[in-house]
């Protein structure tokens, strides 16, 4: 099972004139589907990048720090 299992609306955000959010519910079609399952992987993709390059430095510092013993 997918991450959208079963899902058949979906809300969205829209601007009005009045303060606050307006919320939108409207009919989660096909397209809208595999519009949000791309934009989740692309969200994910970068996610993972980030947690290796954060991952790299942490351990490029922490052997840069570790005293030479001779």
């Amino acid at each position: 099972m997918g991450a959208f299992w079963g899902t058949r609306v979906m809300e969205i955000v829209k601007k009005n004139d009045s303060p606050g959010l307006l919320w939108k519910r409207i009919k989660l079609t096909t397209t809208r589907k595999a519009n949000a399952k791309k934009r989740l992987h692309r969200v994910w993709q970068n996610e993972a990048v980030i947690r290796a390059c954060s991952a790299g430095e942490a351990q490029k510092a922490s052997s840069s720090a570790a005293p030479a013993t001779k």
